[in-house]
């Protein structure tokens, strides 16, 4: 069984020769698993609210992401990516993606990035090397503003998840160990059979049950997943990001082209079994001005400050609502929703400074 490595959402056709529309492209970076099929419910209804949308008439959505490296259904020989490699190379697929834009619509886009889980790691990697591009005089995308969905970023393996992967994974060999003991149980079983298997017991929808089949069928997705978790473990440690990323070198009012630094939007969850609540907290009292739970039903700003002098921090939510860390399953829609509301407020805001 295969699944796609991509997923794009353009505009409808014929709105690319208008002069006055602005195009946007949002670029999704997928958690571990890296299969991007995992969100194709996400991606579409954000694309469908965001064409719809009132509040931005004047705008077109391209909305992408790519599986991470490693994830693809037909891999038979490729080396094993760590979280470094996966950072150089989903920088790499952004430009492209930027590039196919521009091809398509001879408009440059305005670029939001969007990250879940270890993706939101990711994500403020990439902007670290965008700034540091920026700052050393290149020309680059106008890169407008993130979103992190459920972001492990800060000392994964301190959460209660993050503390059993580390055991496990600090066997040795353990990608490999795993690898093995899943396809020497799958092995006699047709894909067709696991699909309804994972329907039936694990209670997945369509596209998570295909996806997941596909997963444990490719060549080497499982080893990829396991030797990423364990970089994540070693790596995702003390809050490494500096002014350039959290915004600290912005002062409220200056932003001008790029203004990344206050339209940074956090979504955690209240009780996310990969994140320790002590360290979100101390996150969020450190970086962010938002303390209160956001509600998903009802639209928050995230222009609305708690106090003038903070506007520049980035804005950090916490979910009332009990969604699990892996939404894409079965919670996409409510939280497309959310997103679709804070995407509205970083080009507003940008476009506002």
């Amino acid at each position: 069984m295969e699944t796609r490595s991509k997923l794009y959402f353009a505009p409808s056709a014929g709105s690319n020769s208008e002069e006055d529309i602005q195009h946007y492209l949002i670029f999704h970076i997928p958690g571990n698993p890296g299969l991007i099929t995992y969100y194709d419910p996400f991606l579409s209804t954000l694309h469908a609210l965001l064409s719809s949308s009132s509040t931005l008439p004047s705008a077109n959505f391209h909305i992408c992401g790519h599986s991470l490296a490693g994830f693809g259904t037909t891999e038979q020989h490729q080396e094993l990516a760590g979280l470094e490699a996966q950072i150089e190379y989903v920088d790499d697929l952004l430009y492209e993606q930027v590039e196919e834009v521009w091809r398509r619509a001879r408009h440059t886009p305005k670029v939001i990035l969007m990250g879940h889980s270890v993706g939101a790691y990711i994500l403020l990697e990439i902007i670290r090397r965008h700034r540091k591009r920026i700052e050393g005089g290149a020309k680059d995308f106008d890169l407008i503003g993130g979103i992190l969905l459920f972001p492990t970023i800060t000392h994964i393996a301190r959460s209660p998840s993050g503390m059993v992967a580390s055991a496990l994974l600090a066997i040795p060999r353990s990608a490999h160990i795993a690898s093995a003991i899943v396809k020497t149980l799958t092995y006699l079983i047709p894909a067709s059979v696991l699909y309804y298997l994972i329907r039936a017991f694990a209670w997945f929808p369509q596209h998570a049950a295909r996806t997941t089949t596909a997963f444990i069928k490719s060549p080497i997705g499982v080893k990829e997943s396991v030797f990423l978790g364990k970089d994540e473990m070693d790596m995702i440690t003390n809050d490494k990001w500096g002014e350039e990323v959290w915004g600290a070198a912005t002062e409220p009012g200056t932003n001008s082209k790029d203004t990344i630094h206050s339209n940074l939007v956090f979504f955690w969850g209240s009780n996310d079994r990969w994140v320790a609540q002590k360290t979100r907290n101390e996150l969020i009292d450190a970086r962010g001005f938002r303390k209160s739970k956001a509600s998903l039903s009802a639209a928050s700003s995230i222009s609305d400050a708690s106090s003038p002098a903070d506007g520049w921090k980035p804005s950090m939510f916490i979910d009332d609502k009990k969604i699990p860390h892996g939404f894409c399953i079965k919670h996409s829609e409510v939280v497309a929703e959310q997103v679709r509301t804070w995407v509205e407020d970083v080009i507003l805001n940008h476009n506002e400074s």
